[in-house]
């Protein structure tokens, strides 16, 4: 395999431009904010009774050291939450108690969370930190720039980074941090890599140019084998996350469309975005995918998709607001916009709609009475009664 073989000569200039922009546009993906406010929702979807707007119930806050937050770096562990400012990792238990603290020094911090576990790294350093169940840390250090992680519930781990004489390696570990398995690539970028609760394979997403044409290709890569059991290829499109939502099948977002690809016969369902704009969205494993697909460029007007874990759609509906947070969770889907908290069942009916401030970034919904709402002064639980 072409993507296996040593390279004989150092490759000139590995973090080009194009591997800059194509880290640009996940960052910006990761991190929409769109400006509107949304207050009616298709009649045709949504029951008659519409449930009054009121301002959340604030149970605790927890204030934030830094001056910077992103989307996605809040996590719901099934036992407390995991989150990450531009200076500090904290986790709190569901009644606010803090359980694990320590300050980072990374760029562009990043947190990856699956139950208890953690990978904490920052996007284009060489650190990473794995935080178990007991609150030990381990540091690692891997290639000469990071460009993502991720951890599965029994402590496997996964880091994809450039490393010299190749563009891309992606690196395994087992929860005592002892090496299982690399795969090198040298003729693409990886941009997103995920990793099965089984601790068995793992799906990378990579992009490239071809003659000037934009070529983004998914590699699943069983760890038992040299060679991809699947690589699955797109067009002229541009690849943003790789995620396995249940122990088979594994979700490709692009700025196109949903591939859902099955890891154990390479079938493949896409659904197509439609010239539609992708504003928001979330991976929930075994559960899920939910889309906030935008009409036009502004955001506004999003019609919210769901799939199921195999990529066929579950239900939409329309709106006329924009989203930039989504959480998806118990059939309970939350949604941010501008200064507003929005709940919905899977189904598109409302269930209630609350003010929350104007710092929220990020939002996780733990049941269908207590969300966290990630700002960049602090983190808030908040009751939706």
């Amino acid at each position: 395999m072409a993507d296996r073989k040593a390279v004989s000569e150092k490759k000139k200039n590995p973090k080009t431009k194009v591997l800059i922009a194509l880290v640009f546009l996940v960052l910006f993906c990761a991190a929409v904010v769109l400006h509107a406010k949304w207050d009616k929702l298709s009649p045709d979807n949504l029951p008659e009774t519409i449930l009054q707007t009121t301002t959340a119930k604030e149970e605790f806050s927890d204030k934030i050291s830094g001056t910077a937050v992103q989307e996605k770096n809040i996590i719901d562990t099934g036992s407390g939450i995991y989150y990450i400012s531009d200076t500090s990792i904290l986790q709190l238990d569901y009644n606010g108690n803090k359980n694990f603290s320590s300050q980072h020094s990374y760029t562009s911090p990043v947190i990856k969370s699956s139950q208890n576990y953690a990978i904490a790294f920052g996007l284009g350093s060489e650190k990473f930190r794995v935080i178990s169940p007991s609150y030990n840390v381990y540091n690692g250090t891997q290639g000469t720039s990071i460009i993502d992680c991720d951890i599965n519930s029994k402590g496997t781990y996964c880091v994809m980074s450039d490393n010299t004489g190749y563009l891309s390696v992606l690196s395994v570990y087992d929860k005592d941090n002892s090496f299982i398995y690399s795969y090198s690539f040298n003729n693409c970028y990886g941009i997103s890599c995920t990793i099965n609760e089984n601790g068995t394979m793992a799906a990378v997403g990579t992009v490239n140019t071809i003659d000037g044409a934009l070529v983004s290709k998914v590699y699943i890569l069983d760890f038992n084998s040299d060679s991809p059991s699947a690589v699955t290829e797109y067009n002229d499109e541009m690849i943003y996350e790789v995620k396995f939502i249940d122990d088979q099948n594994v979700a490709a977002i692009t700025d196109s469309r949903v591939s859902v690809i099955d890891s154990s016969s390479s079938k493949e369902t896409s659904y197509s975005f439609d010239s539609k704009f992708l504003a928001s969205y979330d991976l929930s494993f075994e559960e899920g995918i939910v889309l906030a697909l935008s009409q036009s460029d502004d955001g506004r007007n999003c019609r919210i998709v769901v799939l199921d874990t195999n990529g066929k759609e579950v239900n939409s509906f329309n709106t006329e607001y924009s989203v930039y947070s989504m959480d998806y969770k118990n059939s309970v889907i939350a949604i941010l916009s501008d200064n507003m908290l929005y709940k919905y069942s899977n189904y598109g009916n409302s269930l209630g709609s609350w003010e929350i401030g104007h710092d929220a970034k990020s939002v996780s919904i733990i049941n269908n009475k207590t969300a966290y709402i990630l700002g960049v002064s602090e983190l808030r639980k908040i009751l939706l009664d």
